[in-house]
């Protein structure tokens, strides 16, 4: 008799430990529940009611932060494989860690970052986030080549692909590759050769002048970050920032220091502008090879004697056959200057040369400006010195004319390509093969520019844009 009642007791814990088991892989299919769970906690599992304890989760994710909303207690994400966006709640149980296991704040978490989650699904609540440790991270990246056609980001000679659900952060709202300028600075995340997650870190305003006619096919500079030519009604895309913007044209020049917020227009009234006696400066240039030919502002010019320049930015081409050209800028400040220029021979015409293969950027590099003015002091060497503007701008190569590019909405907005005004949407010009900016401006509304390539198929091109939001 003892004997069965023992077999009896056996077989019912038996029975338990098979309930108790049912019970947690209901809980998301494998349980995550501390081990630090009571007796009593054990007993509410096989009734069926769970207590939920600091620290307990079910289930594990790898995901990017998509949004902090800190009034809600609530933190967006998107799976990183497969795009699925949730959103969990946290308090202060939730536990927030570094790539180390250092305890960090939820502010010191950027949007876009790569993390691992750790949450408890039928309440939706967060119990900790860790940045994934082996997410690559480039931060403050401004030298990058993005290609949409391709899907593709380059950084430096490493070329990433990006991913199908990648996502581009700007502010915290979500944005499209189009909307990235080649002169945002950007935050990126990924694994590998993949790129998952972009934050705009630094993004970009906009720069209108007004009461510019004097200025118009002058030059204005911004910052160190470029050179424009000046044409009428321009609306300029610029860094986000302070910058020091200067507009120059017949010996007459402005600076103003001005700050650009993202997305917002800034206008600058040069109706002021004191405009001064033209004033010139006489430029000695020293050539190698000597027969190399030289084109100042599209003009050709002869350097066997001083070549006169009014003050100010001009652009200078150098050229000679068997030698890569050079085309940068110069500034003239002062009554006189020597410019010494040395191209160099292009690949395969150089005597005892091993033949090398140069990428397009060092070609464009190759040519040596020297700047020998009589000067004696660093401060008027710079006054005179040659400059290359950081960003180089590459001339597209021209479609055969037929062919269009269409921009069909907005309708109502002002459309400017690289800056330059060409009418109102609907509005078409002609298609050439590049990279293009494309900026949308209409009175009232918020001004947007997309980056766009033009491929060289041949075809018309129709774009169709979001419509502008308004200013309240």
């Amino acid at each position: 008799m003892k004997g069965k009642t023992l077999r009896i007791k056996i077989k019912k814990k038996i029975q338990m430990g098979i309930l108790l088991g049912a019970v947690l892989l209901t809980l998301g299919g494998c349980s995550f529940l501390n081990p630090g769970e009571t007796a009593k906690q054990e007993e509410a599992a096989l009734s069926g009611v769970v207590t939920l304890t600091p620290g307990m989760y079910d289930s594990e994710d790898t995901a990017i932060v998509i949004k902090k909303n800190t009034e809600d207690s609530t933190i967006q994400f998107q799976n990183l494989t497969t795009g699925k966006k949730y959103t969990l709640n946290y308090d202060g149980a939730t536990h927030i860690y570094d790539k180390y296991d250092q305890a960090i704040s939820l502010e010191q978490v950027e949007c876009g970052s790569i993390v691992t989650v750790r949450f408890y699904k039928p309440k939706k609540l967060l119990a900790s986030l860790k940045l994934d440790k082996q997410a690559m991270h480039f931060e403050e990246l401004e030298n990058f080549v993005l290609d949409t056609k391709r899907g593709t980001i380059a950084v430096g000679e490493t070329v990433y692909n990006l991913s199908s659900h990648l996502v581009i952060i700007s502010q915290e709202e979500q944005v499209e590759v189009m909307d990235i300028n080649q002169m945002d600075v950007l935050s990126v995340w990924g694994y590998n050769n993949q790129v998952y997650s972009i934050n705009v870190e630094q993004g970009h305003g906009y720069l209108r002048l007004q009461n510019d006619t004097y200025f118009v096919d002058g030059w204005i500079e911004i910052g160190q970050k470029m050179i424009r030519k000046i044409t009428e009604d321009m609306l300029i895309v610029v860094p986000e920032g302070k910058m020091a913007v200067k507009v120059s044209h017949n010996g007459s020049s402005a600076i103003q220091e001005i700050t650009f917020a993202r997305n917002e227009e800034m206008v600058w009234d040069l109706g002021d502008v004191e405009i001064t006696e033209i004033q010139k400066g006489k430029i000695i240039f020293t050539l190698d090879p000597s027969e190399a030919k030289v084109t100042i502002d599209g003009k050709n010019v002869d350097t066997s004697s001083p070549v006169e320049l009014e003050y100010g930015v001009h652009q200078m081409t150098v050229t000679a056959d068997g030698y890569d050209a050079l085309a940068q800028y110069i500034k003239v400040r002062e009554a006189s200057a020597n410019i010494n220029i040395e191209l160099d021979k292009k690949e395969g015409t150089s005597d005892g040369e091993t033949n090398k293969e140069d990428t397009d950027e060092e070609k464009s590099e190759s040519a040596k400006t020297k700047d020998t003015s009589d000067s004696k002091t660093e401060d008027e060497k710079t006054k005179t010195s040659t400059e290359t503007s950081d960003k180089v701008q590459t001339t597209a190569s021209s479609s055969d004319g037929k062919n269009k590019v269409n921009i069909d909405s907005p309708e109502g907005a002002e459309v400017y390509l690289d800056g330059n005004y060409i009418g109102i949407a609907p509005v078409s010009f002609a298609k050439e093969v590049g990279n293009y900016v494309i900026t949308l401006r209409k009175t009232g509304y918020q001004t947007r520019s997309y980056t766009v390539q033009i491929d060289d198929e041949d075809r018309d091109v129709n774009y169709s844009f979001a419509d502008l939001m308004k200013v309240e």
